[in-house]
């Protein structure tokens, strides 16, 4: 098998594990961003799994940061493919309760930083004239979230990103897609316990999501069976368009 490469922005949380886990299990070579993470986790995974990881640490605030981190990548390995998970979250609440500088926050890292990220990657990927990005939104960005508004806004505008961003790739053989996952257990979803009945009934595959559905999905998309797939959104939700 080609040993091949992938950046995950966003390694150390839940769907970046997995991510890793499974890139790692089909001979890709790790570039893990992290942040306030347990990337020592993600180091050992990759060794357990016999390939190399490069970990970086990327504040998706600091234009600087994400400049020089993405740099750094491609001059640490060629890059296959990079995947955009990294994000944050807040507690629901109405639009017209929320403050200033929570919705500062989530449009600068949810994002400002994602297109300062799929600006850098472009230009790596030029340079290569091949390449790969695939940008983790949610469902919230295609049907909106109540009391979810900033943060439903920001998926919003990575699915335009994304479709814009693909049409100025394709001629240089880079492909463009996004995941857009529904309801996904994981330690930042735990908030939504007491509701989890109630999501896994609207959920027409009556289950909620694994981080590793996410994962498998973009596998796929880094793949060559993927190949004439570009500017697309895949739903990973079960079936549900909106919770």
């Amino acid at each position: 098998m080609i040993r091949k490469s992938v950046m995950i922005i966003g390694a150390t949380g839940g769907i970046g594990q997995s991510l890793v886990e499974t890139f790692a299990k089909n001979k890709y070579d790790i570039v893990a961003t992290y942040l306030n993470g347990d990337i020592e986790k993600i180091k050992m995974l990759c060794s357990g799994l016999g390939v190399k990881c490069t970990a970086l640490k990327l504040d998706l605030k600091s234009p600087d940061n994400i400049k020089k981190c993405i740099s750094d990548a491609f001059q640490e390995d060629y890059l296959d493919c990079a995947i955009c998970n990294a994000g944050i979250s807040k507690n629901e609440i109405l639009l017209c309760d929320e403050s200033e500088e929570n919705i500062d926050e989530l449009i600068d890292v949810n994002f400002k930083g994602i297109i300062l990220c799929n600006k850098y990657l472009a230009k790596g990927f030029l340079r290569q004239k091949h390449g790969n990005i695939i940008n983790i939104s949610s469902i919230y960005g295609e049907y909106g979230g109540a009391c979810e508004c900033v943060y439903s806004a920001c998926k919003a505008g990575i699915i335009g990103l994304t479709k814009s961003l693909s049409l100025e790739l394709s001629p240089y053989n880079i492909r463009v897609n996004a995941i857009a996952p529904g309801f996904i257990e994981t330690n930042m979803t735990k908030r939504f316990e007491d509701e989890k009945e109630k999501l896994i009934e609207k959920t027409p595959l009556n289950r909620l999501g694994k981080p590793e559905d996410v994962a498998n999905t973009a596998l796929f998309l880094a793949s060559e069976n993927a190949s004439f797939i570009t500017g697309e959104v895949i739903d990973v939700s079960g079936g549900v368009l909106r919770f």
